[in-house]
């Protein structure tokens, strides 16, 4: 076995955008612009992002330096005996496999045009596919052609430091022995991949090319386990945070939650019929029957996701009845106590009502004791009024 890693044509990271070729514009301009008439569908399309929290100032500038950076792509190439790992400035200038040979080429940032033109025009892919990968807020899909399958899934995955919530779109385009990914950013999720590549560890230098793209999905689908988890972590933060203090920022956290659930399952759900199909032999001939039973497997943890999330979504809609239920509890003992006191003084000020009057010929008026002998009567009334309120358990 033998591996080796190299950069092939190396420039350094300052290094602008380059312009694209005369050939490779005019090809991907004229084929998007006939297709876009026709189905009416730009690149630009603004779609309501499925993450909420607005982008730091860092992010933005993130996302300039990543706008005039040269994309070059990340190849492997790789059999059983050896492994290959090179950057390239070029999509021309990766090597034409052998036929027992395997090639994954990584993209990270889908903004060079130039890169996704030449991509297009090698490896035969459809404008509107290169438009799909370009618009990343892309639905959750599979399009299986002639001779390819084109999936484009969310990366839903948790910071190890800050533990926030970050969703991404991965696109993938498998066909003969060749697996094309383009990413929005770098990160280190398929690092245990990539790892697997070069050592020749498990089952990946053994197989062909779907078990790599099988491999990949199976690590998007262990990031949605880390995300639940979480979030099931919340969920028992809310639930004995409802045991002991009644908060509005408790409820606005359920909903915050909630809504956090409804997405995810808006952008997962679709991957169990995707994966069916996937299993089916008559969709494509891409996916190995060795295979399939791997595919099996993922579709089980696709379905235990979508289970969770489903019960997480019911234990919030019920915290929240719950969290009505003890608000009107509440609200009910502050009514209870009131009309416990207006009940008490109901008698009293009748009393005082009838003795307030100015008639002259009122006898008790005249009397000695008569003030204090009305104050016992009020005294003794409330007291009999609240033993008899403890007897009932009123209060």
């Amino acid at each position: 076995m033998s591996f080796s890693s190299h950069v092939t044509d190396s420039t350094t990271l300052t290094e602008t955008r380059t312009a694209p070729s005369m050939d490779n514009e005019i090809y991907i301009t004229d084929s998007l612009t006939d297709e876009d008439r026709i189905r009416d569908r730009t690149c630009s399309i603004v779609r309501r992002s499925t993450f909420r929290h607005p982008p730091s100032a860092f992010d933005t500038l993130s996302h300039e330096l990543q706008i005039i950076r040269h994309v070059r792509p990340r190849a492997f190439i790789y059999d059983h005996d050896a492994a290959e790992e090179n950057y390239y400035n070029s999509i021309d200038n990766i090597p034409i496999i052998k036929n027992n040979e395997c090639l994954w080429i990584d993209i990270t940032g889908v903004h060079d045009k130039a890169v996704l033109a030449s991509i297009s025009q090698r490896f035969k892919i459809h404008p509107l596919v290169i438009l799909d990968i370009e618009t990343n807020e892309q639905r959750t899909k599979l399009d299986v052609f002639e001779d390819a399958l084109f999936l484009v899934v969310k990366l839903i995955y948790p910071d190890h430091i800050t533990q926030k919530i970050h969703i991404e779109q991965i696109s993938f385009y498998l066909k003969d022995n060749i697996l094309i990914t383009f990413q929005e950013k770098s990160n280190n999720i398929f690092d245990r991949i990539r790892n697997r590549i070069r050592h020749n560890k498990g089952r990946v230098r053994r197989s062909k090319i779907d078990y790599l793209f099988y491999s990949l999905m199976d690590t998007i689908v262990d990031k949605y386990m880390d995300v639940l988890n979480i979030a099931n972590t919340k969920v028992e933060a809310i639930d004995h945070q409802l045991m002991q203090t009644l908060s509005r920022d408790t409820l606005e956290t359920i909903y915050d939650l909630k809504r956090d659930m409804l997405d995810y399952r808006r952008l997962i759900s679709p991957l169990k019929e995707i994966i069916n199909r996937l299993q089916k032999e008559e969709e494509t001939q891409i996916i190995q029957e060795s295979t399939i039973i791997y595919l099996k497997d993922l579709f089980d943890h696709i379905v235990q996701v979508t289970d969770t999330i489903d019960t997480y979504r019911e234990m919030l809609a019920s915290f929240i009845d719950f969290y009505m239920m003890l608000n009107s509890n509440a609200m009910n003992e502050v009514v209870k106590t009131l009309t416990i006191i207006s009940t008490i003084f109901i008698p009293l000020t009748f009393i005082v009502g009838i003795y307030g009057m100015n008639f002259e010929n009122m006898p008790e008026l005249r009397w000695k004791y008569s003030y204090y002998i009305v104050l016992s009567v009020m005294v003794l009334l409330t007291l009999i009024m609240l033993t008899w309120f403890k007897r009932k358990k009123w209060f």
